[in-house]
């Protein structure tokens, strides 16, 4: 699979009219060799890849990686500079969303006869479409997630604070085979879930509010991400009314997201229905993005988006609404999209807000 990858990249190394290209954004590293230490060059040329880093990770390369020379360097500069030479690289592109500007400028000063291009998003754009292999992973981690979110929930009680629970899916998700999980799970109630992206606090779950749980595992390095909002009782009216309404725009998403819709009337179509509904001010992120290595990938569903959707892309759908000191309801779900079909990968039952 990772054969297919590398491919695409030298592609990009044929189209732009380069000699090889330098990649220093982890995430890009990972996808292309299977290394995912803290600390990495990887270099593409037409003739092989070579990964730059230092003596804490060689071995650690040695064995993630296979069919790459993995070359020791103390100062990236004089390695690059080294390789360069012997591999007779003259114009080199960069990825220049993960280069620094304290990098590029280090790379100019010391390889004052190499010619930098920047990459712009054009790795990213590959990881869009996913292969079976990275299909397999996530669907494991969105399982593993799946497992532990139910057991969680299962002995979620008012009294509890939001790190309590966010700890115990967290660990949860470890104990069930994660590696981790994907970002930092996210628990807000009450007035806090008014906070799109809230972190957990010391603040206790009473009931009768609003709580949005959003988590993801991540599983041989890629990423699930979900979001249930529950009440622990019965709720605000408001809520409720709010919860039917971010319902029915997941469903109606669901129902219409489709391979050649455009990625800008998916949004509006969805942001319509909560505008229509009385919503719209309180709803104000996109309604989705890609996911894979990193739990947020192109492409961005949001107003600005270009493009249409794709065969093999993985995206979430989130529609929410957020209500300052009253509440917030979010409700998350990862789609498959492929040609003839759009699979819903996640499975925990979303359309019910009461839960006890």
């Amino acid at each position: 699979m990772r054969d297919n990858r590398v491919a695409a990249v030298l592609n990009i190394i044929e189209d732009m009219d380069l000699d090889a290209c330098v990649l220093r954004g982890m995430e890009n590293i990972f996808y292309l060799t299977g290394y995912r230490g803290s600390e990495g060059t990887l270099v593409v040329t037409r003739k092989g890849l070579f990964l730059l880093t230092d003596f804490r990770y060689i071995t650690y390369a040695r064995e993630a990686t296979k069919g790459i020379e993995v070359v020791e360097i103390k100062l990236l500069k004089h390695g690059l500079l080294e390789l360069c030479k012997k591999q007779g690289i003259k114009k080199m592109g960069f990825d220049s969303f993960h280069t620094t500007f304290n990098i590029y400028q280090i790379w100019k000063d010391t390889l004052q006869d190499i010619l930098f291009v920047p990459l712009g998003n054009r790795i990213e754009e590959i990881r869009k479409y996913k292969d079976q292999e990275e299909i397999e992973s996530i669907n494991e981690a969105v399982r593993i997630a799946t497992g532990a979110y139910l057991e969680v929930l299962a002995r979620l009680r008012p009294g509890k604070t939001e790190k309590e629970v966010a700890n115990d899916l967290d660990f949860t998700m470890r104990r069930f085979g994660a590696n981790c999980p994907s970002f930092d799970t996210i628990v807000a109630s009450g007035p806090r879930a008014a906070l799109p992206h809230a972190e957990p606090t010391d603040k206790v779950i009473v009931e009768g509010e609003t709580v949005i749980i959003d988590f993801g595992a991540q599983v041989n390095g890629y990423c699930s991400d979900e979001t249930c909002t529950i009440s622990l009782g019965r709720t605000n009216g408001k809520m409720e009314e709010a919860f039917s309404v971010v319902n029915n725009a997941r469903m109606l998403a669901l129902a219409n997201i489709k391979v050649g819709l455009s990625i800008r009337e998916f949004d509006g179509m969805v942001r319509g229905f909560i505008k229509d509904a009385g919503y719209g001010d309180f709803f104000g992120h996109g309604v989705g993005h890609g996911v894979g290595i990193a739990v947020h990938e192109a492409p961005a569903i949001n107003s600005s988006s270009e493009g249409v959707f794709e065969e093999n892309m993985v995206v979430t759908i989130e529609p929410g609404i957020y209500i300052p000191d009253l509440g917030g309801v979010r409700l998350e779900d990862m789609v498959h999209l492929t040609a003839h079909e759009a699979k819903i990968m996640t499975k925990i039952r979303k359309d019910t807000l009461r839960r006890i």
